[in-house]
């Protein structure tokens, strides 16, 4: 990984994306613990910064292509609009945010192989599984969706809108898949440290997605509220063919050796990415579900509390694209020096990606009391949804805080633990026992992640042996894929 230390070091040097994305790992892994000076902080952040802010506004472009159908179909009527939102949440909760979690396991197979495996086309064989896991996660997600009506009366839903819910999640079915093969293509990019072509894709698809929306919802060729749902699927299946067509032609394709079915069919290793995917699912999932069931618990305070709880959720969504982002780059970082065999590195660099998610947090819990009675305002004209919203943003604040420790920390167990043990139970007890409304949900929700995040810095701080981190790591890579483990431990003993 670069021979002379100065040169590594070197911050002003231009790098190219597939170029090694440990710069400065060996220098600081070769060196005592105490020799972590503010300069190798720096150079660190630095390369931290590099990497997130690509996903970020990647993630920042997603946001607004998920939005896209609900502004158009909130101009037609807030039954079509409501409709859209069910259809949303049902969606995102039974499928895409599994299919999600289950494609994170390829941010510790491909990162760790790419640094700590001699088989280069190692990680064309992990995201080739990857796609065969996901092609089968999908056949009951989409059975789901297609009885999305009868599922939605039996939660006591609207028929009407249950109905019309139904038949817009028909309509994503055929998006589904491709949404969550583009996933592991990204995964399978970002392993090797290559962050942009999300965000460049998603540039080209947005839009592709809002001319969708005007073209099939509102045009003389409209096919009525329903060009909507037609319109997310055929931008889901325009971003596999996007990606794919950037691995072949600029760049990430190196550790691409083909299709082969033996190798994607592999039982044992299909078994090692859901081995690893499953706690994905359960760590996305938790935080997602939750919050579908404060909206579920604020939609039966009223509609005012519900419309208030939707502004502080989609303010809070926004902010956390910044921590989200460098949780990525952070986990990629971390993942690459326990490939390589730098104990000492993967917790300078821990430590490195938490402090800077903290420090945005803090710029954005600022930024959310500074304006927390005027930022209503920006989604409805409603007095009383803006002061219900005032009142709830400073607890969002301290959210924001304790989210970005969550971010970059992870731990399935400890989020579900954290919202399902604390939050939520704590949150329905002040709502409806206690008369606290949409504020006894918020303080129950921030109770249960600051609980969160004070055992990750535990974790983190003094539980973590890095040094068995990195025999776990060698250790995969070792088995699903070369036996170069002496080779790996020889380089790090240098």
């Amino acid at each position: 990984m670069g021979e002379n230390s100065e040169e590594n070091l070197n911050i002003e040097q231009e790098h190219l994306e597939t170029d090694p994305l440990l710069p400065q790992v060996e220098d600081i892994d070769n060196e005592d613990d105490s020799s972590l000076t503010p300069r190798h902080i720096f150079e660190e952040s630095k390369t931290l910064g590099k990497l997130a802010w690509p996903v970020l506004f990647s993630y920042l472009v997603s946001y607004s292509i998920t939005m896209a159908p609900v502004f158009s179909l909130g101009h037609i009527g807030k039954t079509y609009l409501a409709a859209s939102a069910l259809t949303t949440m049902f969606c995102n909760v039974t499928g895409f945010s599994v299919g999600l979690g289950m494609s994170s396991a390829l941010d510790t197979l491909c990162s760790q192989s790419f640094t700590g495996a001699i088989d280069k086309f190692s990680l064309g064989k992990h995201l080739q599984r990857a796609i065969v896991v996901e092609f089968f996660l999908a056949i009951p997600i989409a059975i789901l969706w297609w009885f999305t009506e009868p599922v939605l009366l039996l939660l006591g839903q609207n028929p009407e809108i249950a109905r019309i819910s139904g038949l817009f999640a028909r309509f994503m079915i055929p998006g589904l898949f491709p949404y969550l093969v583009n996933s592991c293509l990204q995964r399978y990019l970002q392993g090797q440290g290559i962050m942009r072509p999300s965000l460049y894709i998603l540039l080209i698809a947005s839009p592709i997605n809002i001319f969708l929306q005007w073209l099939l919802v509102w045009s003389p060729l409209k096919v009525g509220p329903y060009g909507a749902p037609i319109a997310t699927s055929i931008v889901n299946t325009l971003l596999p063919l996007l990606s794919m067509l950037y691995i072949k032609f600029v760049d990430g394709g190196e550790c691409y050796g083909g299709w082969e079915w033996k190798e994607a069919l592999d039982l044992p290793k299909i078994y090692t990415v859901i081995k690893l995917g499953l706690p994905g699912i359960l760590m996305m999932c938790s935080e997602w579900w939750a919050f579908e069931i404060i909206a579920l618990a604020a939609g039966i305070l009223g509609d005012d509390i519900l419309a208030a709880q939707t502004v502080v959720l989609q303010t809070c969504s926004l902010c956390y694209c910044v921590p989200l982002g460098i949780s990525v780059a952070t986990t990629t970082r971390i993942g690459n020096s326990l490939g390589a065999g730098k104990a000492r590195a993967a917790k300078h660099i821990a430590f490195t990606g938490l402090a800077i998610g903290l420090i945005f947090a803090v710029i954005n819990s600022t930024l959310l009391l500074s304006f927390k009675d005027v930022l209503g305002y920006l989604f409805t004209d409603d007095v009383e949804v803006v002061r219900l919203v005032a009142n709830i943003l400073p607890l969002a604040a301290l959210f924001q805080l304790s989210d970005s420790i969550g971010a970059t920390g992870g731990g399935a167990q400890i989020n579900l633990s954290g919202y399902y043990i604390i939050g939520l139970p704590l949150g329905g007890l002040l709502a409806f026992k206690f008369d606290y409304g949409l504020l006894g949900l918020w303080i129950g929700i921030t109770v249960g992640l600051v609980f969160v995040s004070i055992i990750e810095v535990i974790i983190i701080s003094w539980r973590t042996d890095w040094d068995t981190e990195v025999e776990k790591a060698l250790k995969l890579v070792r088995n699903i894929s070369s036996d170069d483990i002496t080779f790996l431990l020889d380089q790090e003993a240098q």
